[in-house]
């Protein structure tokens, strides 16, 4: 009898704990003290998952399937109108105070005819960091507000070397910088793009223009005119690698790569402003609007719904990822915080870009089949990338893919 007491106990305590997903192991370390965080305030047990980005969406076709499957799951903007459409995340019922508290832009684009299926998380932006020591040592001016993508390029170039040793070290992570990734598009939007899919009449086509081409082959001299970022088969260690070994001078990436930093206590970094790509044109960076979702098949959807608003709106959770370099959801309102706990790495400049930061894509979010869409951009653009393709081949074959099939989208709500 007690033993099967025993059982019933650990069987409620499980039905009772939600289990969080996520694919983002950079700040795995903050996720779990906002977690205990939330466990101590409400009483509420909470079980971390990570799961690596390529076998986090195939546990995610769960959702659909009706399946088990995790109660808070992150969702990104690119897959979200899939699952919304295919009814496999249950709307969220957030108070009214918390619906007020969310940034309204970040919120709308996971609100579908009225319901609430995702929230918000803090803003992933593209972010420019630099290696003051490397900048010192080669005798490189530091950023500042208003540096040009010329002079981007000039100082990338006097930090390409080779030291005694014999180790390389280069000025850019141009292979991070595909013209389609968020990353590279921050220099398309700052170049004067306008999205790369457009309406025409009831129907959609790509829209690779000369802006898209000309950024494109700015960032691809990077790699095979300038040499001042690795190619494919120049270094066995991936971008961030390099910045942290001290191998890198400019690195492009996203602002949570602060967590990643602090893993390299002599790394002397900083953050720099995106460079002005043309003269008139203010930098336009790129930022992700990543949510938590509840899938509808969720055993515990009340405890999901109340860790997805904790999470987000809280002013504990706020003051958390602030404290920890982390840009939460409410950035503006805890920009002190955060501040404070980056000093001397000059991050008002995050703050000073954020208002003209774009969301890709956010124009075309409910396109029936736009995972397929990007991933055919993806796929041609990374032959130009890799050496394999001419650029002007490449951007060909983009167009044509997308066009084919662009042919068959539609608007799901």
């Amino acid at each position: 009898m007690r033993r099967m007491v025993g059982l019933l106990v650990m069987l409620v305590s499980a039905l009772a704990q939600v289990q969080y997903a996520t694919w983002d192991g950079t700040r795995q370390k903050v996720d779990e003290r906002l977690l205990k965080a939330f466990t101590e305030a409400t009483g509420v047990p909470v079980a971390y998952n990570l799961v690596p980005w390529g076998t986090y969406w195939q546990k995610a076709s769960a959702m659909v399937a009706g399946g088990t499957t995790f109660d808070v799951m992150w969702m990104n903007l690119d897959n979200f109108p899939f699952y919304a459409s295919q009814r496999a995340l249950a709307p969220i019922p957030l108070s009214s105070e918390a619906k007020s508290a969310l940034p309204q832009g970040a919120l709308s684009l996971y609100t579908v005819r009225g319901e609430v299926l995702g929230v918000p998380l803090g803003p992933q932006v593209v972010t420019v960091y630099v290696n003051r020591k490397l900048f010192q040592e080669r005798g490189v001016p530091l950023p500042k507000d208003g540096w040009t993508f010329e002079e981007m390029r000039e100082a990338a170039k006097r930090l390409t070397f080779t030291r005694p040793d014999g180790k390389k070290v280069w000025g850019i992570n141009a292979m991070d910088l595909q013209v389609d990734s968020e990353y590279g598009m921050a220099f398309y939007y700052s170049n004067g793009g306008a999205g790369l899919i457009r309406k025409v009449g009831d129907r959609y086509e790509a829209n690779l223009d000369q802006v898209f081409r000309e950024t494109a082959q700015k960032l691809l001299d990077l790699i095979y005119v300038d040499k001042v970022s690795p190619g494919p088969q120049e270094s066995t260690l991936q971008g961030y690698q390099l910045f942290q070994a001290g191998q890198m001078g400019i690195y492009v990436l996203g602002s949570w790569m602060t967590e990643v930093w602090k893993g390299t206590p002599g790394l002397d970094w900083a953050f720099a402003p995106l460079p002005v790509m043309r003269p008139g044109l203010k930098p336009k960076g790129v930022y992700s609007v990543h949510a938590l979702v509840v899938p509808a098949a969720s055993r515990n959807k009340e405890g999901a719904y109340r860790l997805a608003e904790w999470y987000t709106t809280s002013a504990q959770a706020n003051r958390i990822l602030a404290g920890a370099g982390l840009l939460p959801t409410q950035a503006e309102r805890y920009r002190s915080v955060y501040l404070q706990a980056l000093p001397g790495r000059n991050a008002e400049v995050v703050f000073r870009q954020l208002p003209d930061m774009v969301v890709r894509h956010a124009d075309v979010r409910n396109l029936s089949n736009l995972p397929e869409v990007l991933d055919a951009l993806a796929s041609a653009m990374n032959l130009a990338w890799t050496g394999n393709l001419p650029l002007d081949k490449a951007i060909e074959k983009a167009r044509n893919d997308m066009n084919a099939l662009l042919r068959n989208s539609r608007p799901l709500w």
